[in-house]
C-alpha cells in the first residue's frame, strides 16, 4: 500500500514538473492578477504597488490588464522591480520623468571635486553599521543622570522650626496624613484623587520623608511631574522649605539642568527625561528607587502613560517600590484596573458655597443690560474707503453680483469656494451696494442658501447702504419662508450660535473686564483668564494694556503662565504684592501650577489647542477644540471655596457644554508619535513598537503607528528590521520632531545651520504673519479683513525678496528683529501698535527655542565648542540661500512635491490633493494654479502641509532633489537605462517609489559618486560626533561642502532666481526672553503704587482708584527723532519745560500726561506720563508711533472742541482734556496694517502738501504700492 502511494504522489510530481509550471503561470496570468487588480479597483485607494516575480513576462500582463480595467501603469525601479498601478483620479502618479540638466560649470566643480577625493574610479559603499545593520552595537548619548543612582542612605532626623512645622500643619490633607501613609504602606500602588489645593506633589514626599526620618529608615522619591517648569518649582519649593539649595535633599533632573548629589532623597523631574536615562539601562533602572509619585496622570501626558507601563512591567518581576499616581479624576478607577492592583484614596474638598457660573448666553445678556460704553469713539466712523481698493475687492463684488442676478446653486459657488479656501470673510459687503450674500439670499428668497450661510456663521443684521438687513427686506418682500427661518435663527442668538473654539472672543473678554471694573455688584478680586495657547496671551496682554493705560481700565497687574515660560515669570507672581487686583492669562498649566493665589473670577474660554496627526495625509496640525467636562470642573475649582461670590464665565453656550465629551481624549491617541516610537524602540528592543504601544493605558491607533514607523524608516531614523539607527540616537534628544531634527542635521553637515535653526524654531512657533481668518480680527477692525489680509500679504512678498519660499520670510522677519533688539542701547517698554508688540513676543520665544535647541545639540554632540563641528564652523555657509534650500529639501523629504504642467496641479506622495494655501508666497489670492505655476522657476517644492494644503513651501532646484531625496544608499537596481548600446543617452533615475527624474548617463553618474560621498560624511558624522578626532580625520570633506555650495548656486543662477543680499547675521547672540515680563511690569500696579510714593508723602493720603482720577494733558515740541528726543532729554530740560507748570498739579488722582510733536511734517510722535520719582520730575513713555496731525484735527470737527496749536511757537502748552483723550485713543487702539504708510522724502514738499500726501498714503496705499512698482 505504502510503495502504491509512493508511486502515486512519483508520478503527480513528475506530471506537475512537465505540465505543472505552465499551467501555474496561465493561472497567475489570467486569474490572479486580474482579480489583485479588480480588488484595487473596488477599495479606496488610488494607487497601488505590486511586487513583481521573476518571470518578466507578468510585468507586460499587468501592464495590459491594468489597461484593459481603465488603470495607467508604471515600472518603477527602487530595490527590485515593482510594478505601480494607478486610477485616473490619482493625483500621487508622475506622467514623465522630471528633467535634471546640470549647468556646464556645476558638473565641472563635481567632477574636480571627485578626481580630487579620487572616486572616480572607485565605488563607496556606506559601511552596515552606520546604518544600525547587523550586530553592531549602537550606544546612546549618556545624559548627566546615570541609572542606577547611588544607594539609598538611612534618614537621619533633622530638627524642625516651628516655620517648617507650621508648614505642614498648612497642607490641606494634614488631618489625613495617617490615613495617607496606612494607604502607601499597604499597597503598591495607590491612586490618590484630590484637587490643585492639595498641593499633592509636594505634600506626599514631605510626609513620606518625615516618616522615615522619624523611623530612621531611607527612602528615595522620584516625582515625576507634568511639565519642566512645573518640576524646577516645586523643586525650588522643597528646597526652601529645608532652608538648602537644590542639589541637597531635594534635587533636579530636567534637560540642561540636573542637579543631584548621593545625599539627594527627592527628586523632580519629567516623564519623558526618566524614561531617557532609562535607555540602556533597563535591568536596572528602578534600582535605588522607593517611591514613585507620578503627578497630573488624568491628563494623560504621553510620556507619562509610557512611564505607567514601564512601572506596571517592573511591578510584575516583584521589585520593591512604592507607586503614588496623582490625579484631579473624579474616579481614578482605570489606573488600579491597569495596574491589576492598589487602592483608590479620594479626598474631597469642602467648598463653603459654589462659584456662579455664566454661560455665553448669560454673558451677553448681562453686558447688553449693563451699556458698558467702551473702545475709542475716534475709529469707529473710519470710512471703509480701503475696501474697493484692490483686486479681490472686484472679484468679490463680480461674485455678488453674479449671484443676485441668477440666484442659483452654480452662482453661489465661487462666493461659497472664496470662503472656504480663501479666507474671505462671510459677512463680505459688496463695496457699492454694501449687500452681504444673506442679504441677497434673503431678498431672492432661497431658504436653502439662507439656512446654509447662516450656518456658516451669516449675520443676519448686517445691513447695507439702504439701511436694510436680511430680516427687513424678507419681511418687506413678503419672503414667507425665509421669514420663518430667521425667526427659528433669531430665537438661539446670532453670538452664542456661531461660537468656535478656533476663534477667541476678545472683544468679549474685553467687555467682562469692563463689566467687573465698573458694576458696584462686583467686588474687586483677583480674575483668571484661560486661553489656548501662547499666542492668545500676548495678543489678549496688549488690549488689555491700551485699556488699562488710556486709564479706561486700571488697578490690575497683568501677569503670564504657559508651559515654555521661564522661572521668573512664576517669580513674579509668587512676589506680587498682595494690595493690588492681578489679572493672570494662562494657558492649561495652570491646572497643574500651584499658586498662593485667590481667584475670585475666572474667565474660561473653555477651548484648548491639540496637535493631531492625520493619517489620510501623513502630516500634523493644530486642533482648537472644546475640552471635556472634567476639565471645565477643574478649572472651576481654581477660584477661591472660600470667597464670597466668586464667578466663572465660561465663553462656550450652555447647549454646547452638555453635549461634551465627559473626559479628555488622551494626546497619546491623536499626536504624532515619532519621539514615542524612537524611545519605546530603545526602551524595549526586542518588541515590536506596535505591540509596546498596544500595552499602554491609553493605546494610539494602530494606523498612526504604522504610518509613522514607515516614515521613521523612510528618513532612516528606523532600519527596515525596525531597528534605531543612529540618526534616531541624535533625533531623540534634539527637542523637534524627528523631520526638523533631521534637517537640523543637513544644516550641520552643510554648513548652514543658523538660518535652518531660525526657520525650525519658527516652524514650531506661531508665525506672526498667518493670514488671518475674519473672525480673527478685532471688531473694531473686522470690517476691513480683506485689506488687512492683502496688506500682510505684501508684506511677506516683501521679506519672500521673490524667492519663492516662505522659509524665507522666517529667516529675514528673524534677523529683522533681531537687528532691532541689538542696536537699542535699552528696550524701549512702551507700546507701538498690536502686532509690533504681537512679533516681538512670538520673536523672543523664536530666540528661546533656538537657544534650546542649541543646547540640546550641544548635548548630543552634534555641536563643539571648538573643530569641525564648531558654531563657527557649521556657519560658513550660513549666508548662502541656495545652500539653505538644499539642506532643507534633504531635511525635509519626503515632505516634496512636483508640478505636473499637464495637468495643471500639484502631486505630492502622501497627498491625492493637495492645494497652495492663500498663505503661501507661491500664489496669490484667488489665483489659479496655472497662474501660479508659471512662476516657478523649477518643478520640485519642499512644503509643510496642513492637511492637503501646503502652507509654508520652497521651490528647490532639481540637483538638490536628486543629492538629498531618498535613502541614503541608493542601489543601482534604482537606476534604468533603457538604450546601454549608446554612450550620448539619457538614463530615468528611481529616487524612490514615487521621485522620478531623467539625466544625461555623464550626470547621473556624477550624482550618484556624489551623493555616496555625501551620506558617508553624514553617516560618518552621526557615528563619529562624539569623538572630535574622528570627525575631524577626513578633511576632504571640508572640500565636499565648499563644492556643493558653490554648485547650489550655480544651479540657481541658471534656474533664474534672484540673488539676495547675504543672510548678515552674527549667530547667537545673547537677547533676554523676558520683553513681555519687562512691559508688564512696567506698567503693573504694584509700579504705580510704588511711582506715586513721594506724592503720597507729600499730601493727605489718597485713594489710588481710577473713577475718580483726573487726567491733564500737555503738548510737547521737539525737532528730534523720538528715539534721539529720549535718549537725549535730562532732569534740568524736563524740569524747565514741564516741571514748573506741571509739578504743582500733580497728585495721585490728578495724572499728568505728555504729548511729544514735531513739525515738517505735522506728526505726532509719543504720549509719556509725567511723574515726580524721588524728588525728580521725569517722564515715563506709555505710547509711541507717528501719526499725522490732520487725523487729531478731523477728530476734534467731530466732536466741536477747539482744536490746539501745532505751530511750535511753544515748547509746551496746556491743551483740552477731551483733545487729549483722543490722542491717547488715537496711539492705544492704533492698527498696524491700516494705519501702517508708505515712507516717502519729505523734502519734496510743502507743510500743506505734505498734509494732503498724508492723508492720500493713508487712503490709498495700494495705489501707491502699484505707483512705485512701475
Amino acid at each position: 500500500m505504502y510503495f502504491t502511494s509512493y508511486t502515486l504522489f512519483s508520478f503527480v510530481a513528475v506530471f506537475y514538473f512537465f505540465f505543472g509550471k505552465e499551467i501555474m503561470n496561465q493561472i497567475i496570468q489570467e486569474k490572479f492578477i486580474p482579480q489583485q487588480l479588480l480588488h484595487f479597483l473596488a477599495g479606496r485607494r488610488c494607487c497601488q504597488a505590486f511586487p513583481c516575480t521573476f518571470r518578466t513576462t507578468d510585468h507586460q500582463v499587468f501592464i495590459n490588464s491594468a489597461r484593459a480595467l481603465g488603470l495607467r501603469s508604471l515600472c518603477v525601479f527602487n530595490n527590485g522591480l515593482t510594478i505601480k498601478v494607478f486610477k485616473q483620479a490619482c493625483r500621487h502618479y508622475l506622467e514623465e520623468p522630471k528633467v535634471l540638466a546640470l549647468s556646464s560649470t556645476t558638473i565641472m566643480n563635481m567632477f574636480t571635486l571627485l578626481s580630487r577625493a579620487s572616486l572616480m574610479a572607485k565605488d563607496l559603499e556606506i559601511c552596515p553599521d552606520y546604518m544600525g545593520l547587523g550586530e553592531v552595537e549602537i550606544e546612546v548619548p549618556q545624559l548627566a543622570v546615570q541609572l542606577p543612582l547611588s544607594q539609598i542612605q538611612p534618614a537621619m532626623p533633622r530638627f524642625k522650626t516651628e516655620s517648617q512645622r507650621n508648614i505642614l500643619r498648612s497642607f490641606p490633607g494634614y488631618s489625613s496624613t495617617p490615613e495617607v501613609l496606612n494607604s502607601i504602606y499597604s499597597h503598591r500602588v495607590v491612586a490618590f484623587n484630590a484637587d490643585l489645593y492639595w498641593d499633592k506633589s509636594v505634600y506626599i514626599p514631605l510626609i513620606l520623608l518625615d516618616d522615615c526620618e522619624q523611623k530612621k529608615t531611607g527612602l528615595r522619591i522620584m516625582c515625576i511631574e507634568r511639565d519642566q517648569i512645573i518640576a524646577i518649582h516645586n523643586s525650588q519649593r522643597m528646597a526652601q522649605f529645608f532652608v538648602e539649595e537644590v542639589g541637597n535633599t531635594v534635587g533636579i533632573d530636567v534637560p540642561q539642568s540636573t542637579i543631584i548629589s548621593p545625599s539627594t532623597q527627592i527628586i523632580y523631574s519629567t516623564a519623558k527625561q526618566f524614561l531617557r536615562s532609562m535607555v540602556s539601562h533597563n535591568s536596572e533602572k528602578f534600582q535605588n528607587i522607593s517611591h514613585f509619585v507620578v503627578n497630573d496622570v488624568h491628563h494623560h501626558e504621553p510620556f507619562t502613560d509610557i512611564l505607567l507601563g514601564e512601572l506596571r512591567d517592573a511591578l510584575n518581576k516583584s521589585l520593591n517600590f512604592r507607586i503614588i499616581l496623582l490625579s484631579q479624576l473624579a474616579s481614578p478607577t482605570k489606573y488600579i484596573n491597569f495596574f491589576g492592583e492598589g487602592a483608590e484614596l479620594s479626598m474631597e474638598r469642602l467648598h463653603l458655597t459654589g462659584p456662579r457660573i455664566s454661560y455665553l448666553e448669560d454673558i451677553h445678556s448681562c453686558i447688553a443690560l449693563a451699556g458698558i460704553h467702551k473702545g475709542p469713539d475716534i475709529y469707529k466712523d473710519l470710512p471703509q474707503v480701503f475696501r474697493n481698493k484692490n483686486q479681490r475687492n472686484e472679484q468679490m463684488d463680480k461674485c455678488l453680483q453674479v449671484y443676485e442676478e441668477l440666484g442659483t446653486d452654480v452662482s453661489i459657488r465661487p462666493f461659497l469656494y472664496a470662503i472656504n479656501y480663501e479666507l474671505v470673510p462671510i459677512n463680505y459687503r459688496h463695496s457699492i451696494s454694501g449687500k452681504t450674500a444673506v442679504l441677497i439670499a434673503s431678498q431672492l428668497n432661497n431658504a436653502r442658501h439662507l439656512r446654509l450661510l447662516l450656518y456658516m456663521g451669516a449675520d443676519p443684521y448686517m445691513v447695507d447702504e439702504q439701511h436694510q438687513n436680511a430680516i427687513s427686506l424678507a419681511a418687506m418682500k413678503g419672503n414667507s419662508e425665509c421669514i420663518d427661518v430667521l425667526n427659528n435663527y433669531s430665537l438661539h442668538g446670532y453670538v452664542v450660535k456661531n461660537a468656535k473654539p478656533e476663534f477667541i472672543d476678545y472683544d468679549l473678554i474685553i467687555d467682562i473686564m469692563y463689566l467687573l471694573a465698573t458694576k458696584p455688584e462686583f467686588s474687586p478680586g483677583n480674575i483668571l483668564i484661560i486661553l489656548p495657547s501662547y499666542y492668545h496671551i500676548v495678543k489678549l496682554n496688549y488690549m488689555l494694556l491700551s485699556h488699562c493705560l488710556t486709564e479706561n481700565l486700571q488697578e490690575f497687574s497683568i501677569f503670564l503662565l504657559h508651559e515654555d515660560m521661564t522661572k521668573e515669570y512664576v517669580d513674579t507672581i509668587i512676589n506680587a504684592r498682595s494690595d493690588t487686583v492681578m489679572v493672570v492669562l494662562a494657558t492649561e498649566i495652570i491646572e497643574s501650577l500651584p499658586l498662593p493665589i485667590s481667584f475670585k473670577y475666572e474667565i474660561d474660554t473653555a477651548c484648548q489647542r491639540t496637535s493631531v496627526y492625520d493619517s489620510n495625509s501623513y502630516c500634523v496640525y493644530d486642533r482648537y477644540e472644546w475640552v471635556a467636562k472634567d476639565c471645565l470642573f477643574r478649572r472651576q475649582l481654581l477660584l477661591d471655596a472660600e470667597a464670597k461670590d466668586t464667578h466663572c464665565f465660561r465663553l462656550i453656550s450652555k447647549n454646547a457644554c452638555e453635549v461634551l465629551n465627559e473626559t479628555s481624549r488622551p494626546l497619546l491617541q491623536s499626536m504624532q508619535l515619532d519621539k514615542i516610537c524612537l524611545l519605546v524602540k530603545l526602551l524595549s528592543p526586542y518588541t515590536v513598537i506596535s505591540e509596546y504601544l498596544s500595552f499602554a493605558i491609553s493605546a494610539p491607533p494602530l494606523i498612526n503607528v504604522h504610518h509613522t514607523v514607515q516614515i521613521l524608516k523612510k528618513i532612516e531614523a528606523l532600519n527596515d528590521g525596525e531597528e534605531v539607527t543612529w540618526l534616531g540616537c541624535r533625533l531623540l534628544d534634539i527637542p523637534v520632531p524627528c523631520q526638523l531634527g533631521r534637517t537640523l542635521i543637513f544644516g550641520i553637515l552643510l554648513r548652514c545651520l543658523d538660518p535652518i535653526l531660525t526657520i525650525v524654531s519658527a516652524m514650531v512657533n506661531t508665525d506672526p504673519l498667518g493670514i488671518p481668518f475674519n473672525e480673527d480680527i478685532d471688531q473694531l477692525w473686522d470690517r476691513f479683513t480683506i485689506y488687512i489680509q492683502c496688506r500682510i500679504k505684501n508684506e511677506r512678498a516683501r521679506l519672500a525678496e521673490n524667492q519663492y519660499s516662505d522659509h524665507f520670510i522666517f529667516v529675514r522677519l528673524f534677523q529683522e528683529w533681531h537687528s532691532r533688539m541689538t542696536k537699542k542701547p535699552t528696550t524701549f517698554l512702551c507700546l507701538t501698535d498690536e502686532y509690533d508688540f504681537v512679533l516681538n513676543g512670538l520673536m523672543e520665544r523664536v530666540h528661546a527655542t533656538r537657544c534650546e535647541i542649541v543646547r540640546a545639540l550641544e548635548q548630543a554632540n552634534l555641536i563643539h565648542s571648538e573643530g569641525s563641528l564648531s558654531l563657527e564652523t557649521i556657519n560658513l555657509k550660513s549666508a548662502s540661500w541656495p545652500t539653505v534650500k538644499a539642506a532643507l529639501t534633504g531635511g525635509m523629504y519626503p515632505n516634496i512635491c512636483a508640478v505636473d504642467n499637464e495637468r495643471n496641479c500639484l502631486k505630492s506622495a502622501y497627498s491625492v490633493n493637495v492645494h497652495l494655501h492663500p498663505n503661501t508666497v507661491l500664489r496669490d489670492f484667488l489665483e489659479p494654479f496655472t497662474k501660479s505655476a508659471q512662476k516657478f522657476r523649477t518643478p520640485w517644492i519642499v512644503c509643510s502641509k496642513q492637511k492637503n494644503h501646503i502652507v509654508y513651501a520652497s521651490v528647490v532646484v532639481p540637483m538638490a532633489v536628486a543629492l538629498f531625496a531618498g535613502s541614503s544608499h541608493l542601489r543601482s537596481s534604482q537606476v534604468c537605462d533603457t538604450n546601454p548600446a549608446t554612450n550620448d543617452r539619457n538614463v530615468q533615475l528611481f529616487i524612490d517609489e514615487w521621485i522620478w527624474m531623467v539625466m544625461p548617463k555623464s550626470v547621473i553618474e556624477l550624482v550618484m559618486k556624489t551623493r555616496q560621498y555625501f551620506f558617508k560624511s553624514y553617516h560618518y558624522l552621526l557615528k563619529y560626533c562624539s569623538q572630535p578626532e574622528m570627525w575631524s580625520r577626513n578633511a576632504n570633506y571640508s572640500l565636499l561642502y565648499d563644492t556643493l555650495a558653490t554648485a547650489f548656486e550655480n544651479e540657481e543662477t541658471e534656474a533664474g532666481f534672484q540673488k539676495i543680499s547675504e543672510i548678515d547675521y552674527q549667530p547667537f547672540v545673547k537677547i533676554t526672553n523676558n520683553y513681555i515680563l519687562a512691559v508688564n511690569q512696567n506698567f503693573s500696579w504694584n509700579q504705580e503704587i510704588d511711582d506715586n510714593f513721594d506724592l503720597t508723602q507729600r499730601a493727605a493720603p489718597y485713594d489710588l482708584n481710577t473713577h475718580f482720577v483726573e487726567r491733564q494733558f500737555f503738548l510737547l515740541h521737539t525737532k528730534e527723532s523720538a528715539d534721539d528726543f529720549f535718549l537725549n532729554i535730562n532732569e534740568a530740560y524736563i524740569e524747565r519745560v514741564l516741571g514748573k507748570f506741571a509739578r504743582p498739579i500733580e497728585s495721585p488722582n490728578r495724572h499728568i500726561f505728555v504729548i511729544l510733536y514735531s513739525k515738517n511734517p505735522d506728526v505726532m510722535l509719543s504720549v509719556s506720563r509725567a511723574r515726580t520719582l524721588n524728588g525728580e520730575f521725569t517722564l515715563k513713555e506709555y505710547f509711541r508711533n507717528t501719526i499725522p496731525v490732520y487725523e487729531m484735527l478731523e477728530a476734534c470737527a467731530t466732536i466741536n472742541v477747539n482744536v490746539p496749536n501745532f505751530d511750535g511757537r511753544l515748547i509746551s502748552c496746556l491743551i483740552d482734556k477731551r483733545v487729549g483723550k483722543l490722542i491717547m485713543d488715537l496711539f492705544a487702539f492704533r492698527h498696524h496694517w491700516i494705519h501702517k504708510r508708505h515712507s516717502f522724502r519729505t523734502d519734496d514738499f510743502s507743510d500743506s502738501e505734505l498734509a494732503s500726501q498724508f492723508q492720500f498714503l493713508l487712503r490709498d496705499n495700494n495705489l501707491i504700492a502699484r505707483i512705485q512698482n512701475v
